[in-house]
């Protein structure tokens, strides 16, 4: 008899007019109205079928729609064009699908079993507690189902939210970044966890549809990855990993799958980058472009530092202002290391070479390129990378002090920053809450995530001395 392992493998890629669709998306468009009335489309024209045994990765740049998609796939957006179908279970009273958040969402006054059992409420009690014991002892739990969520660890956390949305044995697993909250060991261990728990060979569920941003996540564990691109979220390629489980990240199949997902990847990443380069005219910014720094108003007439909506790029008068673009949750530290090393060469180098060069996948060096070039720092001509006048100062000055400053100045060039800045300066010495700093970023980035981009922001000023942030009093200050 064949294994559900091997059979899921050999289901996961026939031909795809041979499989079964479990779900189909059709013309899937989502608009959301901003609060001065303007319509964005997040998402457009998304056709897409997930087929029988297939584990989905959703990949994109930030502000794509991953997360939006995958919403809408599971009711829990609705569409404002197109359709989303799911075919029938075997049996109709089967559970359709269950859903797994970014965040543990687990009910703090209940224990580990209890907030199990909500999801199968409806079975007779003793099926209830057989499926809660083989689920506990699936995700390595069994031990466990009398503990409370403070009592645990965040990986654990996330496995009673794993073990939650499979107990019910649902036809499709949505997976929104399962692993974003986990530090790294432990979300390296919640997805060889995951891939196990696929192999099972009495495992019900059909289908998984996981978001996720990382390229490992996606080799790891999908069987196919869509990738979205941005402005709005649209399919750009889909990318067959036809591998068995479980998976040898040092073979040479494995490598030359993650090559090539990587310079696909990277190539929508750099694409996006010289879009924005063509929207400034094809130049490199200068110091002479930038707007002015520590000491400088980021504002004009009548307008609030920063309060620009994404997009604009000229105020009434005429004055050019920077688009408010999403901070990237990466340290500043390996931002500084990118551009010592290309201050090392006179006309830039390749991105591949570079990655090549510092031993990296391209996934992981593109976010301090991202973030250099955010900055002012560099530049990227199609797919090389360059220093500007600014950060060739900065990577050629010795004076650690001196470093430090061109930095904060180029952190509080984005309007983001210079906007909370602002804000954090007017209270006086009070302390700003991070409430009112949330909905401010809300209101200058209405897409993104607030809190990755709270993190994101104070991860950057603590590191250039610019602000500080007291838990005890959910507040930030200002470090001058």
């Amino acid at each position: 008899m064949i294994s559900l392992s091997k059979q899921a493998h050999t289901e996961a890629h026939r031909p795809k007019e041979t499989r079964k669709n479990v779900v189909s998306v059709r013309a899937l468009c989502r608009d959301f109205v901003r609060p001065n009335g303007n319509v964005v489309t997040v998402l457009e024209g998304i056709n897409l079928d997930i087929y029988d045994n297939e584990f989905l990765a959703v990949l994109g740049t930030s502000g794509s729609g991953k997360s939006t998609l995958l919403r809408c796939m599971a009711g829990l957006l609705k569409p404002t064009r197109g359709t989303v179908t799911f075919a029938e279970p075997e049996d109709p009273e089967d559970q359709l699908l269950s859903f797994v958040f970014q965040s543990f969402a687990l009910f703090p006054w209940l224990t580990v079993k209890e907030n199990i059992e909500l999801s199968i409420r409806q079975l007779p009690k003793s099926e209830r507690n057989a499926r809660i014991d083989a689920i506990l002892e699936l995700v390595g739990l069994g031990a466990y189902e009398g503990v409370y969520p403070r009592e645990l660890s965040g990986g654990m956390k996330q496995r009673v939210s794993l073990a939650r949305a499979m107990v019910g044995e649902p036809m499709v697993l949505f997976l929104d970044e399962p692993f974003s909250a986990l530090d790294p060991l432990t979300s390296e261990s919640l997805r060889a966890e995951i891939g196990r728990l696929w192999m099972q060979p009495d495992r019900k569920i059909r289908s998984t549809v996981f978001v996720t941003h990382s390229l490992d996540e996606a080799m790891q564990l999908a069987d196919r990855v869509v990738i979205l691109q941005s402005n709005p979220g649209m399919i750009y390629r889909t990318f067959e990993i036809n591998l068995p489980r479980p998976r040898n990240p040092n073979s040479e199949e494995f490598r030359r799958l993650e090559d090539e997902l990587g310079r696909i990847f990277g190539e929508l990443q750099l694409g996006r980058m010289l879009s924005e380069h063509e929207d400034d005219h094809h130049h490199p910014p200068s110091d002479a472009q930038s707007a002015q720094s520590a000491g400088g108003k980021l504002q004009t007439e009548g307008r609030p530092a920063g309060a620009v909506a994404s997009g604009t790029s000229a105020s009434e008068g005429g004055e050019r202002v920077r688009r408010v673009k999403p901070l990237i949750n990466t340290s500043l530290v390996l931002v500084e290391g990118l551009l010592t090393r290309l201050a090392e060469e006179e006309i830039g180098m390749d991105l591949y070479d570079l990655a090549d060069d510092m031993g990296q996948s391209v996934d992981h060096v593109l976010p301090a390129v991202a973030s250099g070039e955010l900055l002012g720092l560099l530049f990227t001509p199609g797919t090389r990378l360059v220093l500007t006048e600014k950060g060739r100062t900065f990577a050629e000055e010795q004076d650690p002090l001196i470093r430090r400053a061109i930095l904060r100045d180029a952190c509080l060039n984005l309007p983001l920053v210079a906007s909370i800045y602002e804000l954090v300066k007017g209270t006086q010495n009070e302390g700003l809450e991070k409430s009112i700093a949330l909905e401010q970023i809300v209101m200058m980035l209405p897409f993104e995530d607030p809190d990755v981009q709270f993190e994101a922001l104070l991860k950057w000023c603590r590191h250039v001395n610019l602000l500080s942030y007291e838990a005890s009093s959910s507040a930030l200050y200002a470090e001058d």
